[in-house]
């Protein structure tokens, strides 16, 4: 605000409130906005480049990371869960689980490897989806390896299939679809013999904890029949086994077991499929979902025994978020678990394998 005088000057109050001028509030507001922009990338920009000073300040010792990876690989629960392998035709198909390429390129040293989320939207029809990208850098070799993919927001199902609107359901999908590139980022940053040493060594250390086991009659019976039980949940019968390993199972021994622990490896890694080994089971994949008739199933069980909120926190604590989300080579075991609610008869859904009290299995 200003005072004017008879002369023509004027004094300017310097704790004056003048009017509020909208054009440039809004200018301001712009300039803030693209303030905050500048300052994360620069931020941005200063993380990279001084994990890049680090590491040609650093460089990794490969003998040093060599015998790190080595020694990671002596552990058996690792060693467990390393290596995939099926048939293919004629050959054999054989290579590192994501978790050991975690874990090579954790221990090679100056390794930045995930996954982003660049995207997300909904197409034309509605269904949405997301633009997500797995990299590996090496950041002392400047060696840059990334995959850009697209995920839709939808599972398929015998009947069709649904969107999904959930965010953990979508986060799930993602990292599960990206799983895959991540691996393949992995490897093609890391030197091939090291991660051909590294698969030998989890092999050596699985097998030799197996053929401990196999030795006594009582551990492995145990084994066994901890093996069956986890190929049952999959549908997977003995006799399939068998046929698969050319061998009965009075004759197994730890490479029978060890053939059998790859491939379940190479089936949760999302290598191959149920179908592609036990074609009539093609139908049984672990991300195949139960039918709409079977949700009503399970929905109408839950009802009769009035506590459906304890059965859906029983069903979480089984990782399973909803009905809708039932695996269908889980189905029996979600059967089971809403049949333990019932206050005296179990209910009676048909598919499962559950019979009434005091009943004899026919």
């Amino acid at each position: 605000m200003s005072d004017y005088f008879d002369d023509g000057m004027s004094v300017v109050n310097p704790y004056a409130v003048g009017a509020a001028n909208p054009m440039q509030m809004d200018t301001n507001r712009h300039d803030s906005g693209n303030a905050v922009a500048a300052n994360m990338e620069a931020r941005a920009i200063s993380e990279v480049k001084a994990q890049v000073f680090m590491a040609r300040q650093y460089p990794r010792d490969p003998l040093y990371s060599m015998d790190q990876i080595l020694n990671e690989c002596k552990r058996p629960t690792l060693a467990d869960a390393a290596v995939y392998t099926f048939p293919r035709g004629k050959e054999t198909v054989s290579g590192p689980s994501i978790r050991l390429a975690e874990v090579l390129a954790r221990n090679w040293g100056n390794v930045n490897f995930g996954q982003e989320v660049l995207e997300r939207g909904v197409d034309k029809r509605g269904v949405g989806f997301s633009l997500v990208r797995a990299f590996a850098w090496d950041l002392q070799t400047n060696l840059y390896v990334s995959r850009q993919f697209e995920v839709k927001h939808f599972r398929s199902t015998r009947t069709g299939g649904y969107k999904l609107t959930d965010d953990r359901d979508i986060y799930e999908l993602e990292a599960n679809m990206g799983a895959r590139r991540l691996r393949a980022c992995i490897l093609q940053v890391i030197p091939g013999d090291v991660t051909a040493a590294a698969v030998n060594a989890c092999r050596q250390t699985a097998s030799s904890g197996l053929n401990e086991m196999m030795k006594d009659e009582k551990q492995r019976a145990a084994l066994v029949a901890k093996m069956l039980r986890i190929y049952e949940k999959l549908g997977v019968a003995q006799v399939d086994l068998e046929t698969y390993l050319n061998t009965r199972m009075e004759d197994w021994s730890a490479d029978e077991m060890l053939k059998l622990k790859e491939l379940k490896n190479g089936l949760d890694d999302g290598a191959i499929s149920l179908g592609d080994i036990f074609p009539h089971l093609a139908g049984n994949d672990k991300n195949q979902l139960i039918s709409k008739e079977q949700i009503t199933q399970l929905m109408e069980a839950a009802a009769k025994t009035g506590r459906q909120g304890e059965i859906s926190d029983a069903l979480k604590r089984m990782k399973i978020a909803k009905f809708a989300d039932v695996p269908a080579a889980r189905f029996d075991e979600v059967v089971k678990m809403i049949d333990s609610f019932m206050p005296e008869k179990p209910a009676q859904i048909a598919g499962g394998k559950t019979e009434q009290k005091g009943e004899k299995q026919k």
